[in-house]
């Protein structure tokens, strides 16, 4: 159950500090995109991540969903937003679970 839970929050992390990466002209392998995730989370260039660098990371991910599924930006995410917006992006989730 951990270990799900880990690598989807690692998962979303790659991807989040993917898209938020101007877009290059040049194709990168799948090990320079790592190498870029991994210096984007380490916010202290030490060379290693604290938890609060993924901790960090993390929050504003789930600021950035949470807002995503508020719809009428009351607040509170009812459960018909919750089951819209997973509607409206579970292709967007499944392909990147290949």
């Amino acid at each position: 159950m951990f270990f799900r839970w880990f690598a989807t929050v690692l998962l979303s992390s790659m991807v989040f500090v993917m898209a938020s990466a101007p877009a290059m002209a040049e194709v990168k392998s799948s090990t320079d995109k790592i190498v870029g995730a991994f210096m984007e989370l380490d916010a202290d260039a030490s060379e290693s991540i604290s938890f609060e660098e993924y901790k960090a990371m993390v929050d504003q991910r789930a600021k950035t969903r949470f807002k995503e599924m508020d719809a009428n930006r009351d607040g509170q995410v009812t459960d018909e937003e919750y089951r819209r917006f997973w509607a409206e992006n579970k292709a967007r989730w499944y392909r990147l679970q290949r």
